[in-house]
């Protein structure tokens, strides 16, 4: 998943609002949100590949999504799967759960990445970088946030600052309106003038600079990758009280709602 847009004890109805579109290489194999596991209950995609996912809910309003973080590093491959840790911390149920995890798990196992966990009256963010022996965390406030493929709310990225504005339009909205409001985001195609700076370990990469301000649309389409699907999430206490998905672009495909997913048994 590519950019995650948050709000957070920003709407009237519901306490957490999730809008997400996962960009990848339209050749890697992924099937949409299924149940995942029975107990406890989860639902999310898979990537075929690797049969992790990159974001899932479960049945008791517990969320768990993961941004690759952007650099060079992305382009090797490490020896355990980051969709490994998104199942193993939905399993877990809990924010407590999810950073006992954490506090076992050796980040330069991993390829780098940011995981937004959390539920209705908690939410965090975890980093993971191949330098480090340990992750770092951060509570994300109340308000309209993002996470891309870097820290939240990164200024590093044109398109942070799109997200942002775009989903404020969603905040204190009714949530028919507040769910045009969020597609409108997730389709969205604007491009900046201008890349993001390069990382250090991007540089002399060929080609790379046009490559990333084509990845600041928010709705990417690149001959080789782009966005694969998109979901919305409306997190109550203890419940998921909405899960809409687009199995595709969501510019190119509907929603479809998959909340009963959680509660047939």
């Amino acid at each position: 998943m590519c950019t995650i847009a948050i709000l957070r004890h920003a709407h009237p109805d519901y306490p957490l609002l999730l809008a997400a579109n996962r960009d990848e290489l339209y050749a890697r194999p992924a099937a949409g949100p299924h149940v995942l596991s029975l107990s406890p209950r989860i639902v999310g995609g898979r990537d075929l590949e690797r049969q992790g996912t990159w974001m899932g809910v479960t049945d008791g309003g517990f969320f768990v999504g993961l941004t690759n973080q952007r650099g060079a590093a992305n382009l090797t491959r490490a020896p355990r799967s980051r969709g490994e840790v998104v199942m193993c911390a939905l399993q877990t149920g809990s924010v407590e759960g999810v950073e006992r995890y954490l506090a076992g798990l050796d980040p330069r196992e991993y390829n780098p990445f940011n995981l937004l966990y959390g539920d209705a009256v908690k939410l965090r963010v975890a980093y993971a970088r191949p330098d480090a022996e340990r992750m770092w965390k951060e509570d994300v406030p109340p308000g309209v946030h993002v996470l891309p493929n870097d820290v939240l709310d990164s200024p590093a990225l044109p398109k942070v600052a799109r997200a942002r504005k775009l989903a404020e339009k969603a905040a204190r909205k009714p949530w028919s309106e507040a769910v045009q409001a969020l597609q409108a985001l997730l389709a969205d195609h604007l491009l900046p003038e201008r890349a993001p700076e390069l990382l250090p370990d991007e540089e002399g990469l060929p080609e790379l600079r046009e490559r990333m301000r084509q990845y600041q649309a928010l709705c990417i389409h690149t001959p080789e990758y782009g966005t694969r699907s998109s979901a919305l999430v409306a997190l109550e206490p203890g419940r998921v009280a909405h899960y809409l998905t687009a199995d595709a672009a969501p510019c190119q495909e509907p929603y479809r709602d998959v909340t009963h997913l959680l509660h047939d048994r």
